[in-house]
């Protein structure tokens, strides 16, 4: 039996971001959903299964990542989602994995996904 492929879940507000992020990930072999906002990505997580991983942008308009963070960590099913930061600070807190300080490369974010998802291919 086969299993569904594990998918990514992408919260940026920048469109040119997210859409180059879900492009350079989709050639990569990953199943990405993406979102602009924290509101979106929690209707997102309500309606799907949980994600591989989140790539959380911290300041997104209306529900900012630190508010998502803080209901994720309160929800038992997402509160184990593996969560990269994409940022240009030095994010902390204790659902962060890690830290994608922007500008990055697209080598540094396939390795830095690379760590917490298999690709298909």
């Amino acid at each position: 039996m086969s299993r569904a492929p594990s998918t990514l879940l992408i919260i940026e507000d920048d469109s040119d971001l997210r859409d180059a992020l879900v492009e350079i990930l989709t050639a990569e072999g990953f199943t990405v959903a993406a979102t602009a906002t924290g509101d979106e990505a929690l209707t997102w997580l309500e309606t799907h299964p949980p994600p591989a991983l989140l790539l959380l942008d911290m300041w997104t308009p209306r529900q900012d990542g630190w508010r998502l963070l803080d209901l994720l960590h309160q929800r038992h099913t997402l509160a184990d989602v593996p969560v990269v930061s994409i940022s240009a600070g030095e994010e902390k807190h204790p659902a962060i994995r890690e830290v994608l300080q922007k500008p990055f490369d697209r080598d540094v974010l396939i390795a830095c996904v690379r760590r917490f998802v298999h690709a298909l291919h």
